[in-house]
């Protein structure tokens, strides 16, 4: 039994009184294995009976449980122990409840590498002395896993098992479980393991989550900052075991902006332990960053979460910080100098060195942070993109930063599914197959897993990009993304015409060259003038100084139609689009905003606007005379001679493998599934791939959405390296794997 006793003990973060403080003769009472033989790499736990004189047994200052681990092979390193408390679970009405299911203990856990016989000595320091038990042996046979993932060292870009064999994460966020907890994790891991899924980004903050390691409260009750809810421990310990029998491999992310925000965007500040209000070191969330009590909390975090959890094989990696620069009064050099004192501090103390990284709100990342040289990956987060698999590939110019890239966060719109825009899934099919034909260290992982993967039952999308990176040796291919061409299998005489596209410019809400008027000149050899164009027009009410209608003077041998493709429309009072030609008003469409209370933008008027420019030189002008503002792109149809037949297409070329991806032109997720429109075709076409090694290839024709071959062909590559591929007709998309045959 535990001993509680009101004693104080002062750190330099001030007394922190626990419910779990203890007045005895530090002494460890018994330890034992909980498996005397295990397999290589799983999880061995060490079940100790450890007394002493502590107020907080999660601070190493106060109490220390460290495990001195001797190898088979003669190698020794140390594991910190740590307070752990068993639990039971129910779904009572919805809800997932916990109940303790056993007094408070210390555990350690050690994942076995080796093969053979560990001995294990432990020793426990409190504030009056220090006890010792040695001789704890445990045996670890041949088998088991492939090994922790690590950056290959064979090609920085790309992860890999300490085995070598190449692990490329395919899979989701899965950050939270709501109401359901751990129930809910029972259903989705199950779902994603099924179809071939292996990874899962979870968050562990703030405390509305699911595993929210720390909770505001009274250190009395076990809350507040320097404490660890040994319940939600219980509940990420509960995924990772359920996650290990799925095969999914799981970042965690330990902290996100909203604990450093006061206002807008999801704040939690005025909840959050780290306040000063709330029991906590900070009087302004901007301290965070330089304030060494907090460091001295964080480093602790860190301390509990390496003993609990660093043992897993399952384990990928630590993620330090969601869209840290989201945070209120965001910048950069406070913030990157915390991130390399904190990831210097994990690799320090983590005995199985798993890999760390941070995540950024702005898709571009930020240089100083994503390169900080203790961070060993770095991410993007993609939303609101026109074409979002588009905006994968433009990522991908970050490749020469030698280090490996992932798409963590990915969906249509930051602030909802657009589920019934999207109830297939084109935004998380489109950007998973773009990530593996550009070389991606991993699948774009999609967000929405709770409101739209899992109640359009969309699992069954991860299957195709798991079944198809399947064996590949991604570090030992030396992939470069390459340009193919595109050909049509026989002789055109008249080339096709096809669309001049304006989208996917700036939006603004500030003075900027893109708000206010502006004049471009457009004919079939493309468009001169100020660009990009703005992806909003501004009315005349709201912010007048913004309101910038654009003229377009049209040149075109053949008549054509002028679309202006509205999107978003504000809730703050509507807007009004006209359209004069050549002068004369040929369209007004009202966008009016009738609800009052929350001021949503508005989709409901989404869609084409068009008018007719006959053959000639005209003038297009587009306006927004209403209130205020309206999101938008333009099109002018078939009017550019095509140069290559009406496909977009990526191709990785590697030593041995080729991969690529292809998809009707225009085919992007905007177009789809917010404009309702059918991308015409690919017609059959010949590719051409310049740079393979001279010999027989298999080809291999796969179907992206059912997730099958569907023919396989062998052509023959001559000393001139050229590969010439004939694809069929493509409705939607197609993805080719290429092997050089021995």
């Amino acid at each position: 039994m535990f001993v509680v006793a009101l004693l104080a003990l002062q750190t330099r973060g001030g007394v922190v009184h626990t419910p779990y403080a203890q007045a005895e003769r530090v002494a460890i009472r018994s330890a034992h294995v909980v498996s005397p033989q295990i397999q290589r790499l799983e999880v061995e736990e060490i079940e100790v009976d450890a007394r002493g004189t502590f107020d907080n047994p999660f601070d190493p200052d106060d109490i220390d449980l460290t495990a001195h681990v001797s190898t088979p092979e003669g190698h020794h390193y140390d594991v910190p122990g740590f307070f752990y408390r068993p639990f039971t679970r129910e779904l009572t009405g919805g809800k997932e409840v916990l109940h303790e299911s056993g007094e408070p203990s210390w555990r350690v856990r050690i994942a076995p590498k080796e093969a053979g016989e560990y001995r294990v000595d432990l020793e426990l320091k409190d504030r009056n002395g220090i006890a010792k038990r040695s001789g704890i042996r445990f045996v670890a046979s041949k088998d088991g896993p492939e090994g922790m993932i690590k950056v290959s060292p064979r090609d920085r870009r790309y992860f890999e098992f300490d085995n070598g064999k190449s692990f490329y994460p395919v899979g989701a966020n899965v950050a939270w479980g709501g109401d359901q907890g751990t129930f809910a994790y029972d259903q989705w891991l199950g779902d994603y393991g099924h179809v071939g899924a292996n990874y899962a980004r979870l968050w562990l903050s703030p405390s509305w989550t699911t595993f929210g390691i720390e909770q505001s409260g009274k250190p009395s009750d076990g809350k507040g900052l320097g404490q660890f809810d040994l319940g939600n421990a219980w509940r990420l310990d509960y995924t990772f075991d359920l996650a290990k029998r799925n095969h999914m491999y799981l970042q965690l992310c330990l902290e996100s902006f909203n604990v450093l925000r006061d206002r807008d965007n999801a704040p939690w500040w005025e909840k959050t332990p780290q306040n000063s209000d709330n029991g906590g070191p900070l009087r302004i969330w901007s301290d965070f960053w330089t304030n060494g009590d907090m460091d001295r909390l964080f480093k602790m975090k860190l301390r509990y979460l390496v003993a609990r959890y660093s043992a897993y094989s399952n384990l990928f990696a630590w993620e330090l910080f969601n869209e840290v620069d989201l945070v209120r009064d965001f910048q950069v050099k406070p913030v990157r100098d915390w991130h390399q004192r904190m990831a210097a501090e994990l690799h320090r103390i983590d005995p199985n060195d798993h890999p760390v990284t941070t995540s950024l709100s702005n898709t571009q990342g930020n240089r100083d942070i994503d390169l900080v040289p203790e961070l060993q990956f770095f991410q993007s987060h993609i939303y609101n993109a026109p074409d979002l698999a588009g905006t994968v590939v433009d990522q991908q110019s970050r490749k020469q930063w030698g280090r490996p890239h992932l798409i963590g966060e990915i969906g249509a719109d930051s602030s909802s599914p657009r589920a019934k825009d999207d109830p297939d899934g084109m935004q998380i099919h489109d950007p998973m197959w773009m990530s593996i034909a550009c070389g991606v260290s991993g699948a774009s992982s999609p967000w929405w897993w709770d409101n739209y993967i899992a109640t359009n039952h969309l699992y069954s999308l991860f299957n195709g990009p798991r079944k198809f990176t399947e064996g590949i040796d991604w570090a030992g291919e030396a992939f470069q993304l390459v340009d193919p061409t595109f050909g049509y299998p026989g002789v055109n005489k008249k080339p096709p015409l096809r669309d001049l596209i304006l989208d996917g410019g700036p939006q603004l809400w500030q003075a900027s060259s893109v708000n206010r008027p502006t004049s471009v000149q457009v004919s079939d050899e493309g468009v001169t003038g100020p660009l990009p164009l703005s992806g909003l027009q501004h009315g005349l009410r709201n912010h007048p100084e913004f309101h910038n209608p654009v003229q377009f003077r049209v040149e075109t041998s053949h008549p054509i139609r002028f679309d202006v493709m509205v999107g978003d429309v504000s809730g703050y009072g509507g807007a009004t689009l006209r359209v004069d030609l050549d002068g004369e008003h040929v369209m007004t469409r009202d966008f009016p905003s009738t609800d009052s209370v929350n001021h949503a933008p508005l989709s409901k008027f989404a869609g084409r606007y068009s008018i007719n420019v006959p053959k000639g030189t005209h003038t297009v002008k587009v306006e927004d005379i209403g209130a205020d503002w309206f999101t938008v792109a333009y099109r002018f149809t078939d009017l550019i001679p095509r140069a290559k037949p009406p496909i977009d297409g990526w191709a990785l070329l590697g030593n041995e493998t080729v991969l690529g991806w292809f998809r009707a032109e225009g085919r992007t997720w905007k177009r789809v599934c917010a404009w309702k429109e059918t991308a015409a075709p690919a017609p059959p076409t010949v590719v051409g791939i310049v740079g393979l090694p001279a010999g027989k290839w298999t080809v291999e024709y796969w179907d992206t959405w059912k997730g099958i071959v569907t023919s396989t062909e062998t052509i023959s590559v001559r000393n001139d390296g050229k590969a010439r591929v004939s694809l069929p007709r493509i409705d939607t998309d197609i993805a080719i794997k290429m092997r050089r045959q021995p």
